[in-house]
């Protein structure tokens, strides 16, 4: 038994010598290594946002009259240009008030004009009944002048005796004759003034008449084919058909909120609604770059700028976030609303400063260390930091260009 004792505890000393041995030999030797350079690093701010349409991006199509719903054009996901039918609404009725529209402008084209020809062929009429009395009235003005002398001639000579009773009686007679007829001749001049009078104002009234039941009428015409045109849905623009909510078939009913079509999305008119959070949006300022990815294309960066930052905060999980809302990035056709983005805001550049990939700086013991390669060796060495972004760590003190650093290192 003292001899298996025995045993075992030489085991142990030699095996703890060895162990020993072997410990003061491990070294680090550098697996990976780059080169200590000038470049430029960013200082950005990382958030999460999602792809908003734009105002205006997003259109709802409605109906402005109430129907059954016969025939519908488009699906969700479906193209469509501006002016490309949607569906159409029942429109027999409309069509119906239409034609009777049309058939009223016609007849009012149709029956004023033989109307007023009319009534000019009787103002004709009655200027020319006032031309004939004023040359009747002429005439008897001059007659009523004659009988009138020939009277005072033959009163004259009857008293001084050179005429006789019988024709002074005679010329007294054609005289009362002439007062008579020219009285008669004034009163048809007055007529004839009257008539024409009358047929002028009722020319007048007729053409009014005729202009107003004509403006009536087009207006009609006008308001029937604009409702007539309710009953064709067509797309205010071109996008995406988005959202469908009605299908053949189905009643809608139009009251104050026209019942909703479809959802056109205009995909080149998204925007990205990023969330940062109260510590950090005083960082952010109109025109600042942006970079994001999002979760379908993790591999394609975005690029854009921030165009608003929404003064009004949203609070999610008690933690206050402001809006920032960044627009402007190329190859907008591939997001689609709603998608998650990843969002590295880019606060400021440093240009032609140390930079070292982010791998090679460690956290060890309270301080950031890099394995500095010297000759062969690997050195741990102290660092200050900077700015860092996804790529690279701006080195302040305790490196210099041109000096050599591991990625990774193993133990040898």
């Amino acid at each position: 038994m003292k001899k298996i004792i025995v045993l075992l505890a030489i085991v142990f000393l030699i095996g703890g010598f060895f162990f020993i041995k072997s410990r003061k030999k491990v070294e680090l030797v550098p697996v990976q290594t780059v080169e200590v350079k000038k470049g430029e690093v960013k200082n950005v701010i990382d958030a999460t946002g999602i792809i908003k349409p734009q105002v205006g991006g997003e259109v709802k199509v409605g109906a402005r009259i109430s129907g059954t719903v016969v025939k519908e054009n488009v699906r969700v996901g479906d193209y469509v240009k501006k002016g490309d039918l949607i569906a159409v609404i029942d429109n027999r009725e409309l069509k119906e008030e239409l034609e009777k529209a049309k058939v009223r402008l016609e007849e009012v084209k149709r029956t004023y004009p033989e109307k007023i020809k009319a009534q000019e062929m009787k103002l004709k009429s009655a200027l020319a009944s006032l031309r004939a009395a004023e040359a009747k009235l002429k005439a008897e003005k001059e007659n009523y002048s004659l009988k009138k002398w020939e009277y005072e001639r033959q009163e004259s000579l009857f008293k001084i005796g050179y005429t006789t009773e019988q024709k002074l009686k005679q010329a007294k007679a054609e005289f009362e004759q002439a007062r008579s007829s020219l009285k008669a001749a004034e009163e048809n001049l007055k007529k004839a003034e009257l008539d024409v009078k009358i047929e002028k104002r009722n020319l007048k009234e007729l053409k009014a008449k005729y202009k107003s039941d004509l403006e009536t009428a087009k207006a009609a015409l006008k308001q029937a084919e604009i409702r007539y045109s309710y009953s064709y849905i067509y797309a205010p623009k071109s996008g995406i058909i988005s959202f469908v909510s009605t299908q053949e078939g189905e009643t809608v009913v139009a009251g104050l909120n026209a019942p909703e079509f479809v959802t056109i999305l205009d995909p080149e008119k998204l925007e990205n609604w990023i969330y940062v959070d109260e510590t950090e949006i005083g960082k952010v300022k109109k025109g600042m770059e942006i970079e994001f990815t999002v979760d379908t294309y993790r591999d394609k960066v975005f690029r854009g700028k921030v165009e608003e930052i929404y003064p009004k905060p949203n609070v999610l999980n008690n933690v206050v976030y402001y809006i920032v809302v960044a627009r402007g990035f190329k190859d907008v056709k591939l997001l689609r609303p709603e998608m998650t983005t990843h969002n590295s805001i880019i606060v400021g550049i440093k240009k032609n400063v140390l930079i070292v990939p982010n791998a090679a700086v460690k956290w060890k013991n309270g301080k950031y260390i890099v394995y500095k390669v010297v000759g062969k060796k690997v050195v741990e060495t102290p660092v200050k930091v900077g700015w860092s972004d996804d790529q690279f760590t701006e080195v302040i003190e305790g490196l210099k260009e041109g000096d050599v650093v591991a990625l990774k290192v193993a133990r040898k």
